[in-house]
Order: structure tokens, then C-alpha cells, then sequence
């Protein structure tokens, strides 16, 4: 087999990709009729040596993290016999090597990874995200931001990629933690550059990485064992000072803050250390106390599902929504969702002064013009308040959101949805 050759794992001309691999604890694993043991470290590496692959591993609370590289045909890397980059087997023939010898197996994706979103929208905002974004989740709002879970890991992906708006990624296994702020149009996961990621807005936590074993150590000179060092290295790599510097900007932390900052990156990854960022940076801290497993967003009294209607329907339920800011407007809105008779009196106020001066108009000169205008504003807005009014009081007695008006009353329906994507960043429908 002629050897590859041995370019840089991180350039994104690299004929090779990252494979990440799980192997459960015992404690982990559910319907297993091994003999309830997690495999030795020892005996994996002792399987890796044996493929001679290029990998690295961790090992955490709940599971051992492996990192292998892969061709475009799904075939891992290993070390030739001159030292050389090769393509050897495939994850599932070393999946089958392990479970035969030691009764477990290798999952592509890790079963306890954990993932939440914390994006900069209200409650009455949130049925519009799941209508353009087509995806359902559960969320709760908390001082204008909401703690969204979705209902597959698909749609975690497609908000995630198309927000406009502010948001947090977090994600947790117990071992390795992760806080992103994603903003409009830059996305962590898009980064695979090792200089690039110093410029990405974000922390990460987690356990060493070392080699996996299926490299010779006497060999260290050779293109398969730098292969290796620069795999750990990926995937050891730490929170750079400019990381920590572009999240401190985002949050306008003060030097003080900045270094409290700076001491929680450093410190352990700890089931604590999510929650005190996000009680330094002033956001939710339900959030990580989702992530981390040590609450549960369904079980929230105030939690809400949210799946994919129609925009007219989604904007009607959002005006039924209290908002949870802490803005004038967000406290006009939650005061009228709470007691829907405000409207009743705000409307009669205003066709009091309509009809007022509608009267005035009628008598004629200079300012009839003006006050005709203003009279009809006013009557028009009554009328809207008094369409409100019937719709939470229809939400509040049935405890559903009232149906849309008939496409064809709706003759801007299309600008009207195209406005609202291009409000949440996800483009022209």
C-alpha cells in the first residue's frame, strides 16, 4: 500500500478528517450482556497498537473519548511500516476487533453529550423562530432570553447555523464542556484552522488527550508520529487569552470581571464552572443546570413546546406570550397579557377621542384635515386593541392560540413572511 502523504491534519486541504468514537462506562450502558466491566485503557490501546492507527484518547467520568483521522472513504489512518501516513481499517471493522475481544463497542456519537441554546428572544418571539425555522423545541424565557432544547439534534444545527440573533451553545458529557457565542454569521463550528480558532468566541473545559498507542515511540521523527502529536494537540487544545478577550468584549466585562473570567477558564472542568460563567456574563444560569443534567426543561412549570405552524398563526400566539424583559414595552406587554381588560379600556379612551375629533373635523378649517387623520389613527387602533382583547381572551378560555385569518385575506402574506426571516437571520423563504 503506498503511503499518503503526511500534510497538516488541521489545513482544510487535509485528505484527512477528524472520527470521533465513544466507549461507554458499564454504568452507562443499558441492555449490554458484557461482563459489566468498562475495557482497560490498556486493552483498547493494546487493539489500536495492533491496527498501528493514528489516535488519541481521553478518558472521563462516564466514558473514554477517542479521536481517529479518516479518508473520504471512511478508512482510519495508520502508521506504514517506512513510518508513512496509510489508510488502514474502518471504524466498524475496529468496532468488531473490540467487542470481540472485550465485549463492548465503539458509538460514533457520545450518548451523554448534553446541548442547549440560549438565544436573545423573548417567549413571544419564539413560536416565529419555530415557524421559519421549521423546527420543534421546548424553551423557558428568563429576563429576555430563552433556554431552548430541541426535539432532534438536526434542529439544534439548523438554528444554530442560521440565527441572526445573539445566542450561547452549551454543551456538557460530565467531562468536556463547551460555551460559544455565536453571532450573526460566525459560527465556532465552521473553524478548523488551529490559528483561526484563536479568534473564536468561546471557552472550552475537559480531561487530557494523549496518544492512543498505535504509533512506536522509537519512531517519534517519522510523518505518522507527528500525525499523532498534532491529533493531540487538536484535540487538547485549550482557551486561548484572545478567546477569553473576545468574550469579555461580547459582555462588556470590566478587568476585574475579565480576570474572574480568565480564573473559571483555567480552573477544572466541574459541573459548576458553566453556571458561574453564566452568572459572570449576567445570562440564565438554568441553562447550565439543563446542560449539566441537574434539571430537567420539561419538568419547568413555565416551559413551553413550540412546534412549526404557519407565521400568521405563530405571530398570534406570541401576542398571548408574556415577554419576560425587563424593558417598558416588555412590562406594557406582560401587564396586558395578564389583565386583557387594560385593552378594553384603552380602547374605549381611544374611540372617545376618535369620535371627539371626528366631530371637530366635520366643523371645518384649518386644522380639519389634521384632525381627521388623528380621529381615524385613533379608531383604527381601538379596533386593533379590541382584536387583541378577543384573542387572550379566546387563548385564555381554551387555552389555544386562535386560528389564522384565510390566505386570502392576507395579500401581503408572502412580504409579511419574508420581512419576519429576514428579522431572524434565516433568509428569504
Amino acid at each position: 500500500m503506498t503511503p499518503l502523504p503526511a500534510d497538516d491534519v488541521a489545513s482544510p486541504t487535509s485528505a484527512w478528517d477528524l472520527v470521533p468514537a465513544t466507549v461507554l462506562c458499564a454504568a452507562e450502558t443499558t441492555g449490554s450482556d458484557a461482563s459489566g466491566l468498562r475495557p482497560t485503557l490498556e486493552g483498547m490501546r493494546k487493539i489500536i497498537a495492533h491496527h498501528r492507527l493514528i489516535g488519541a484518547y481521553s478518558e472521563g467520568p462516564h466514558a473514554t473519548q477517542l479521536m481517529f483521522l479518516a479518508d473520504d472513504r471512511g478508512r482510519l489512518a495508520r502508521a506504514g511500516e517506512d513510518g508513512g501516513v496509510e489508510p488502514g481499517c474502518t471504524l466498524d471493522e475496529l468496532s468488531a476487533t473490540l467487542t470481540r475481544i472485550t465485549g463492548q463497542r465503539l458509538q460514533p456519537e457520545h450518548p451523554s453529550l448534553r446541548r442547549v441554546l440560549l438565544v436573545h428572544l423573548d417567549a413571544p418571539e419564539l413560536p416565529v423562530l419555530a415557524a421559519l425555522s421549521g423546527t420543534g423545541f421546548t424553551a423557558v424565557s428568563r429576563h429576555g432570553w430563552s433556554v431552548v432544547v430541541f426535539d432532534d439534534e438536526v434542529d439544534f444545527w439548523t438554528v444554530r447555523t442560521g440565527l441572526g440573533e445573539t445566542a450561547v451553545a452549551l454543551s456538557s458529557d460530565g467531562a468536556t464542556r463547551s460555551f460559544e457565542v455565536l453571532l450573526a454569521g460566525e459560527d465556532p463550528a465552521d473553524v478548523t484552522e488551529l490559528e483561526a480558532a484563536d479568534a473564536v468566541c468561546s471557552l472550552e473545559w475537559g480531561p487530557e488527550w494523549f496518544p492512543a498507542g498505535g504509533v512506536a515511540t522509537e519512531v517519534e521523527q517519522t510523518p505518522a508520529a507527528r500525525f499523532e502529536r498534532e491529533l493531540v494537540r487538536l484535540c487538547a487544545g485549550r482557551t486561548s487569552e484572545l478567546q477569553i478577550e473576545s468574550v469579555a468584549s461580547v459582555f462588556d466585562l470590566d478587568p476585574a470581571e475579565t480576570n474572574r473570567l480568565r480564573n473559571y477558564v483555567a480552573g477544572e472542568s466541574t459541573e459548576l464552572v458553566l453556571e458561574s460563567v453564566l452568572q459572570l456574563v449576567g445570562l440564565p444560569v438554568l441553562a447550565a443546570k439543563i446542560v449539566e443534567g441537574r434539571r430537567e426543561l420539561a419538568d419547568l412549570d413555565d416551559a413551553v413546546h413550540y412546534e412549526p405552524t404557519a407565521v400568521g398563526q405563530a405571530v398570534l400566539r406570541g401576542l398571548t406570550l408574556a415577554p419576560t424583559g425587563d424593558g417598558l414595552l416588555d412590562r406594557y406587554q406582560r401587564a396586558l397579557v395578564r389583565r386583557p381588560e387594560l385593552l378594553l379600556a384603552i380602547a374605549g379612551t381611544e374611540t372617545a377621542l376618535g369620535v371627539g375629533l371626528a366631530g371637530a373635523a366635520r366643523r371645518g378649517g384649518a386644522g380639519a384635515r389634521v384632525l381627521g387623520t388623528l380621529s381615524a389613527a385613533l379608531l383604527a387602533d381601538a379596533a386593533a386593541e379590541g382584536a387583541y382583547y378577543a384573542a387572550l381572551r379566546s387563548a385564555r378560555r381554551t387555552g389555544a392560540v386562535p386560528p389564522p385569518a384565510a390566505p386570502g385575506t392576507q395579500p401581503g402574506a408572502a412580504r409579511s413572511r419574508d420581512r419576519w426571516r429576514r428579522f431572524f437571520g434565516l433568509g428569504r423563504g
